[in-house]
């Protein structure tokens, strides 16, 4: 059993090759599966999963075997996949990708109504991409995507109170646009 075999080897030496291989064989498919209930993206999971293995191998001297291996190799994949969450890229890509998809919806195959509807679209699109990401991330999320407040609240690291109060002040500047947009 490889937990055996590791458990002999001290977290203040380096991991061997040959340790580390064993250790990746026992838990890689235990670990994949973990990091796939936080992202649901297989793809995503292979970058996660690289970092974890990466993180494993150079932190393996900060294991202080107050715990399982197993638990803190748990540990290292589920706190990989909280930052790929924290990331701004992720969250940039996320609502950027949403935006662009609603900037060429169609829904009525009528010439005249699929070119004011693409219009309603772009304008829409510009107008909630023109908002603070403070408020526009949060209107994304809610309006478009269905989050709830916690949901919301997890991604952004927030509170479920902040989120409330920018998709309030998100929505008060959006009127606010819209009117001077209209006006103007």
């Amino acid at each position: 059993m490889v937990e055996n075999n590791i458990n002999r080897v001290a977290p203040s030496c380096p991991l061997s090759e040959k340790d580390f291989d064993q250790l990746i064989k026992e838990y890689e498919i235990e670990l994949r599966f973990v990091a796939y209930k936080y992202v649901r993206n297989w793809i995503i999971v292979d970058d996660i999963m690289q970092e974890v293995f990466i993180k494993i191998f150079l932190k393996w001297d900060s294991f202080e075997q107050r715990s399982s291996i197993k638990s803190w190799l748990y540990t290292v994949t589920i706190n990989q996949c909280i930052d790929y969450f924290r990331s701004k890229t992720v969250k940039h890509t996320l609502l950027i990708d949403d935006l662009e998809k609603m900037e060429v919806l169609h829904t009525d195959p009528a010439a005249e109504t699929e070119a004011i509807q693409q219009l309603d679209n772009k304008w829409l699109y510009h107008t909630v991409n023109s908002l603070p990401t403070q408020f526009k991330e949060p209107i994304i999320l809610y309006y478009f995507k269905q989050y709830s407040y916690k949901e919301i609240g997890e991604l952004l690291n927030e509170t479920i109170c902040v989120i409330k109060n920018r998709l309030f002040r998100g929505r008060r500047l959006l009127k606010e646009l819209i009117f001077r947009q209209e006006m103007g």
